[in-house]
């Protein structure tokens, strides 16, 4: 079953006259592994938001388009913590546990929006 994300890329394609191939060779994988994203039997990879920027010409509206798209699709992440640092292990766990009051997630949702156009 295609999801939110995988029609957004077919919108893409279609508006740019790429097919499947192409785009997946825009963003240097298989079309078959790209089919699976799309449909939802891969996790869409973390780079894939910044691949897609970059092979597409998005507007900033498209680009805000994309990454909600991305969220919205997103229904588990698997993170490898074995080398992560601790401070970023307890941020994990905080938000998903939940033990993060709405101030201070409104103040690192700024953090990382700022940070993500560095």
């Amino acid at each position: 079953m295609i999801t939110e994300f995988g029609k957004l890329l077919r919108i893409i394609r279609i508006n740019t006259g790429d097919s499947a191939r192409t785009m997946a060779e825009k963003f240097g994988m298989s079309p078959s592994y790209l089919s699976t994203i799309e449909n939802g039997k891969r996790n869409i990879p973390p780079e894939m938001e910044e691949l897609v920027i970059r092979a597409y010409d998005l507007s900033e509206h498209d680009k805000e388009k994309l990454r909600k798209t991305i969220i919205d699709t997103t229904a588990q992440l698997k993170v490898d913590l074995t080398e992560m640092e601790e401070k970023k292990k307890k941020v994990i766990f905080s938000l998903t546990k939940g033990n993060i009051d709405e101030e201070t997630l409104n103040q690192l949702c700024e953090i990382i929006d700022k940070s993500r156009f560095r």
